[in-house]
């Protein structure tokens, strides 16, 4: 079965994450570093331990700060460009915004502030190009498709010593089909140094023989006859020459992306291989391959990811295909143990975390069918497993569907993504934290939603706006901007103001009432799916 990139997938429908403990040493600063770093890390257990073994600890988020990594913070910013008339898309422009959202890191974060600062192009020649592609296809009266500009940051990895991403592109202008590229950026954590492959090889040379030959041979059992005549001779002259091919770090080893049309044809995508840390340590700095203190790294399916958690044997998601009924059956591995958690559609994603106090968990979404969501949080500690959490509609799957709302990864808060049902299907962000005891608690009442659909009032609405209740007169314009998904909606009016909406949910006849009456009397037209 090939190979493919998860990223890869979202492209074509529509992070990540480790910490490594410092680099060993013989210099007197580096034994001192280190016996300080072990002082700390036994006071922080200690008081870990202390704070589990009280009642008021069951659902308390651990504060160790003195082994703290990163959490990465990713907005999308977009922007519209319309026809005269406002009917018709010409063009959509997205791109990440990528800060650190913890104290200490200022190099750091003044390096993924450069990197990926948001939308900061002059996309006007491409839109003067879609105006007059939309221009020749009205006169003809052929469907024209909008065109489109995104730039998407994956994170795979990060720790207290890198923090390694992967740059989606993806456009179209114009044309049979759209394209995508990638590229890698790997940053030290503490000078915020965009670091070179060399800079984590301990012998490049070797490495790079060896790798060639690796390469060569994974791509062949991947691809096999979809592969180019001449495959060989880029893998050869291209991956490390002087314009290598997308390299980071995740979890399991060095992943190589290529891009489109390098080594194969558009139809078979874009081919990766992973060098396995196992495979390759002799050749790697080992800082970047030892167990880590605190990590948070992207996880997918079958991937053993023991290595960086510092656990003996085997621990990963383990999924089974079933082809005669299509579903897969995905199970918690860590050591000797094992659990069974149940048959899916698909095995979505997931993220492995070690925290501070030594802890390990692995936070997972799975999709029973058809966007049918849920999201396991699971303790693989010392070769054990422990149900922790189940999150049912819960994801990481609109983190590359466009919804809004800051993207949190790290080991003490992360970002789900919800559909919501509230005036229209929407997904929503919302952010949870892990506690002590591996539940994940919102730390927000509100989730985010960002939509462009405007909602026409048919009927007299009745609002709050400003605090006090009024009510819309027909005509008016709407956006719903958030909901606690609880008898509360926010909205956004095309003048700027804003307000909320109550209503109560008829799980009878499907649909919201407001004042008892129901939402389709309000609404011109309700932007559900399915």
């Amino acid at each position: 079965m090939k190979k493919k990139l998860w990223c890869t997938a979202w492209i074509l429908t529509g992070l990540m994450i480790g910490g490594c403990s410092a680099e060993q040493g013989g210099e007197l600063d580096s034994e001192i570093a280190q016996e300080s770093q072990r002082e700390t890390m036994e006071t922080s257990e200690n008081k870990a331990s202390e704070m589990i073994n009280t009642e008021e600890a069951d659902k308390a988020v651990l504060e160790i700060p003195a082994l703290e990594i990163p959490t990465i913070g990713i907005v999308s910013e977009k922007k519209d460009w319309y026809t005269d008339d406002g009917e018709t898309l010409l063009l959509s422009a997205s791109a990440d915004k990528v800060t650190v959202e913890k104290d200490g890191y200022d190099a750091l974060n003044a390096a993924l502030s450069a990197q990926w600062g948001g939308l900061t192009e002059d996309y006007e020649e491409l839109l003067q190009t879609a105006k007059e592609h939309y221009e020749s296809e009205k006169d003809q009266d052929y469907y024209f498709m909008n065109y489109y500009i995104n730039e998407s940051v994956a994170v795979y990895r990060i720790d207290d010593r890198i923090a390694s991403f992967c740059t989606i592109y993806n456009d179209y202008e114009g044309g049979a089909h759209g394209f995508y590229a990638f590229d890698g950026a790997t940053f030290d954590v503490e000078s915020g140094k965009k670091m070179q492959l060399e800079d984590i090889l301990s012998d490049a040379e070797g490495f790079y023989d060896k790798a060639v030959s690796y390469i060569t041979q994974e791509l062949e059992t991947q691809y096999g006859e979809e592969l180019f005549p001449e495959y060989q001779e880029v893998v050869e002259t291209d991956t490390f020459g002087g314009t290598p091919a997308c390299w980071y770090l995740d979890n399991t080893g060095i992943v190589i992306q290529y891009s489109l049309y390098s080594v194969a044809p558009y139809v078979a995508g874009a081919p990766s291989v992973t060098l396995p840390y196992d495979e390759f340590a002799q050749y790697i700095k080992e800082q970047y391959t030892s167990p880590c203190n605190s990590m948070i790294a992207h996880v997918m399916e079958n991937e053993d990811i023991s290595r960086l958690l510092g656990i003996d044997g085997k621990v990963m998601l383990a999924s089974v295909e079933n082809e005669e009924y299509g579903t897969a059956e995905v199970t918690v591995v860590s050591g000797d143990s094992s659990e069974t958690v149940g048959s899916f559609s698909r095995f979505v994603e997931g993220y492995a975390i070690k925290r501070a106090d030594g802890r390990s968990f692995l936070i997972f979404c799975c999709d029973y069918a058809s966007d049918d969501f849920v999201t396991y949080v699971y303790e693989v500690t010392d070769g054990t497993v422990r149900a922790c959490d189940k999150l049912d509609g819960a994801s990481f799957e609109g983190a590359y569907l466009g919804a809004s709302g800051k993207f949190y990864l790290g080991t003490d808060a992360l970002s789900l993504f919800m559909h919501l049902d509230v005036f229209g299907s929407y997904m929503g962000s919302m952010k949870y934290q892990l506690t002590a005891e591996g539940e994940l608690a919102q730390t927000e009442e509100v989730y985010v939603v960002d939509t462009s659909y405007e909602l026409t009032v048919v009927k007299e609405l009745p609002v709050t706006l400003s605090g006090a209740e009024t009510t819309l007169p027909a005509g008016s314009m709407l956006r719903i901007t958030g909901t606690d998904n609880a008898g509360t909606a926010y909205f956004q009016l095309d003048t700027g103001e804003t307000g909320t909406i109550s209503y109560v949910r008829d799980q009878e006849q499907w649909q919201l009432l407001i004042d008892g009456v129901s939402e389709n009397e309000y609404f011109e037209l309700l932007p559900y799916a399915g």
